[in-house]
């Protein structure tokens, strides 16, 4: 699997509650046009998104939409997480390269050490208590 392109980018309060805006960089690679993707987490899950560029004024932004809401609710998705969608080239079933798309959320917390770590932002099925209490992540 070759990579072709990754873009980081840190979660606005914006992206997370309706779509997100990519950076127009990422255009070199996808284009200004609508494209309909399936784009995979580490976990292997698929997400069903909207690649397209929007008007505004006399530029264009491109934006993921489309899953992208389910995405974050699924996920615990928030404000300040960097995002990060990549591009992988791979060889079909029958030898034909394609384009694969990955996508992963995130996020700086710290240990009860005191150390700042970045980790994988997967919500809980059930929720994390300590000494009895909610804990709010």
């Amino acid at each position: 699997m070759a990579l072709i392109f990754e873009i980081p980018k840190t979660l606005t309060e914006s992206d997370v509650k309706d779509k997100v805006g990519l950076p127009v960089r990422i255009m070199e690679h996808m284009g200004e046009h609508v494209v309909d993707l399936t784009a995979s987490d580490r976990w292997g899950q698929q997400w069903q998104l909207r690649y397209y560029t929007q008007p505004n004024g006399n530029r264009r932004i491109p934006v993921l939409t489309a899953g992208w809401c389910q995405y974050v609710r699924d996920r615990g998705v928030l404000p300040g997480d960097e995002f990060i969608f990549s591009g992988h080239q791979v060889a079909g079933v029958d030898g034909v390269l394609e384009m694969r798309y990955m996508i992963q959320v995130k996020r700086q917390i710290m240990t009860l050490e005191g150390e700042l770590v970045t980790v994988e932002v997967v919500k809980s099925p059930t929720p994390m208590t300590f000494r009895n209490e909610p804990v709010i992540y």
